[in-house]
C-alpha cells in the first residue's frame, strides 16, 4: 500500500519507501519506529494532493535527476521527476548498484539512468506531443561537461559501459541536458532524508498541495 502510494500520488515518501523496503526481510526496532513515523507524517499530511493543471509556461517534458553520493553501504541514492506541461507524471528513488567514487561519478550515473526513464516517458507522452525531445536537469556542473562530452573522462573508464547511454543519447538528439541551480532541484527530495523545512519546500516544488473541493487533483 505505501509502494503504491509513493508510486502514485505522495512523491514525497518514495524515499522513505524505498529506504524501508529494503529492510523487510530483516527488520529492526529501528525500521518499526521509522514505519510508523511515516505512517504518522501521512495521517498528518492527509489532506495533500497532487496539482494536475497545466501550466502554459513550463512547456514540454523536463527530467529534473538528482544523487546523494556515498550512502548507506557507500553506494549513492538517485532520484528523478519528469515534469510534463508543469504536471509531475513520473518519479523514483533508487540505490545505486555501483559504487562511485565521487559526487560528479553519481550524478553521471544518475543521468543515464534517468535518460533511460526518460525513453518511457517519451513513449507514453507521445500520444499527447509528437516529436518531444525531454531535458534532462542536473545540478552538477561538472556531470553535465562529460555527459556532454565537453569535459574529460578519464576517471570514468571503470564504470560499466551501460552507464555512458546518457553521450549517446545527447549526441542522437534523443534528450537534452541543462543545468538548473539547487533551489530549482526538485529532485532532492529523491535522494535523502530532508528536514521538516526541507521536506515543505520540497512538497512545494513536486506540486503537492492542499485539497480544495471543486478542484481538479489527483
Amino acid at each position: 500500500m505505501l509502494l503504491y502510494l509513493a508510486q502514485t500520488t505522495r512523491p514525497d515518501i518514495m524515499f522513505s519507501v524505498n529506504y524501508l523496503a529494503r529492510f523487510s526481510m530483516g527488520t529492526t526496532s529501528k525500521h518499526w519506529a521509522a514505519l510508523e513515523h511515516l505512517i504518522s507524517y501521512l495521517r498528518g499530511t492527509r489532506n495533500k494532493r497532487l496539482g494536475i493543471e497545466a501550466d502554459e509556461g513550463e512547456t514540454g517534458l523536463k527530467i529534473f535527476v538528482d544523487e546523494n553520493w556515498g550512502g548507506e553501504g557507500s553506494r549513492s541514492q538517485h532520484g528523478f521527476i519528469g515534469i510534463f506541461w508543469g504536471v509531475p507524471i513520473s518519479w523514483n528513488s533508487k540505490r545505486q548498484t555501483c559504487i562511485a567514487s565521487s559526487t560528479c561519478q553519481a550524478e553521471y550515473m544518475a543521468l543515464s539512468l534517468a535518460a533511460r526513464a526518460g525513453m518511457w516517458i517519451t513513449q507514453v507522452v507521445s500520444a499527447v506531443q509528437h516529436g518531444i525531445v525531454p531535458t534532462l536537469l542536473s545540478d552538477n556542473r561538472a556531470a553535465i561537461q562529460i555527459a556532454t562530452n565537453s569535459g574529460s573522462r578519464k576517471n570514468l573508464r571503470h564504470i560499466r559501459r551501460e552507464f555512458h547511454l546518457i553521450n549517446e543519447m545527447i549526441t542522437m538528439g534523443q534528450v537534452s541536458l541543462d543545468w538548473v541551480n539547487s533551489e530549482g532541484q526538485k529532485a532532492d527530495i529523491f535522494t535523502k532524508k530532508l528536514g521538516q523545512q526541507k521536506v515543505k519546500q520540497s512538497m512545494e516544488k513536486v506540486l503537492l498541495e492542499c485539497f480544495v473541493e471543486g478542484s481538479v487533483k489527483v
